[in-house]
């Protein structure tokens, strides 16, 4: 990891012509998620739990106006890269290029040791997609943040296997007001057109799937397969409001999947919203260069959570049943200090119907996660 750390950083300087008396600036970082979950659910009459849910390993690189960012993924016996950017910083904005996430949907946007809970909503997991390997533009200024982009529809460690033959057109726009004391109103929507796959074995299809309140159980808890999937057109409207010592944070989500021969579209749909309240500390972070909320700013802080969400994605005209649910999640969380936190959190999930065939009945989950970042 080591070799590989080091041979992007001397692209990097090769790139730039450089030498090493200039001024280069190099922070490497990590973090480390492990994380635990009680349920009824499962063989036992309580089943748990446990594993190390994300570790990985990275640098963060500038020179002058460019900077290179590159984490690599070590978790579950596999090593895969995560974000790996190069980006050129004009006044006003950014352009980057490499692997990351799209800018769509804010709340797969925040770094996940800076969520509220343990992993996004569950309507954010089926509608926002992972990682994709392309160029983005983003301007931001006092009142507005705006970025388009264009990308594969693959992560850079896909390429060449499993490859998906499609292109994705991305747009983000978010309006925001901040006032004095940390207060905010942030209110935006973004926009997603993907093309038809091609160079397929037979009618491309493709699915969509979310985990639910947890991707520790061994099967997803909504699943819909698309056969004869053309293009896709999804969006989402998303607000945020920041006070002192409160912090509201919703969006909800519209997709339609277009099918070819005369099959009607499928249009799931989904939302959720959530709030954090402060007993210890004051304010929370903000980034306007890409429009995302962030960890409380104080070092030491105590925040009571709270989520209910909604996600469906049956679609009886379309004859696609993927399973509907709603869940409600209240949770404290701990900021022992800047580099160490403990989130425990309960949810309690209502399974509509369609669901896949492990989640039978209502059903209560803890889950509680000890994470360090630096």
């Amino acid at each position: 990891m080591k070799k590989l750390l080091t041979g992007i950083l001397a692209a990097l300087l090769g790139v730039m012509g450089v030498q090493a008396q200039e001024t280069l600036k190099v922070k490497f970082r990590s973090r480390a998620l492990l994380d635990a979950s009680l349920s009824g659910y499962g063989k036992e009459s309580t089943q748990g739990y446990y594993r190390l849910e994300d570790f990985r390993v990275g640098f963060k690189a500038t020179y002058k106006r460019l900077e290179l960012k590159a984490d690599i993924g070590l978790g579950g016996g596999k090593v895969a890269i995560k974000d790996l950017l190069l980006n050129y910083h004009f006044r006003n904005s950014v352009l980057s290029f490499g692997n990351a996430y799209e800018p769509y949907s804010m709340d797969m946007l925040i770094s996940t040791v800076d969520m509220r809970f343990h992993q996004s909503a569950a309507s954010v997991l089926a509608f926002a997609d992972s990682r994709k390997l392309g160029v983005t533009y983003h301007f931001y200024d006092k009142h507005w943040y705006l970025a388009t982009g264009v990308y594969t529809h693959n992560d850079i460690n896909k390429l060449g296997s499993g490859q998906r033959n499609a292109f994705v057109s991305t747009s983000r726009a978010v309006w925001r007001w901040q006032g004095a004391d940390n207060r905010l109103v942030h209110i935006g929507g973004a926009f997603s057109f993907r093309t038809k796959e091609v160079n397929t074995e037979g009618s491309p299809s493709g699915s969509v799937s979310s985990a639910g309140v947890t991707s520790m159980f061994p099967e997803p808890m909504m699943e819909a397969e698309i056969p004869d999937m053309g293009t896709e057109v999804k969006g989402l409207v998303e607000a945020l409001y920041m006070a002192p010592r409160f912090m509201l944070q919703a969006e909800y989500h519209f997709d339609r999947r277009n099918r070819v021969a005369g099959k009607r579209a499928y249009r799931p749909q989904g939302g959720y919203i959530q709030g954090g309240f402060l007993l210890k500390g004051s304010g929370f972070a903000y980034d306007a260069m890409y429009g995302i909320p962030g960890r409380p700013l104080t070092p030491q802080a105590v925040e009571l959570v709270a989520r209910f969400d909604y996600t469906n994605l049956n679609d009886g005209q379309a004859g696609i049943m993927g399973g509907e649910e709603k869940d409600l999640s209240l949770g404290v969380n701990f900021y022992l200090n800047p580099y160490i936190a403990v989130k425990l959190n309960g949810s309690y999930v209502w399974t509509g119907k369609h669901c896949n065939a492990f989640y039978q009945g209502d059903f209560f989950l803890a889950q509680l996660r000890l994470q360090y970042v630096f």
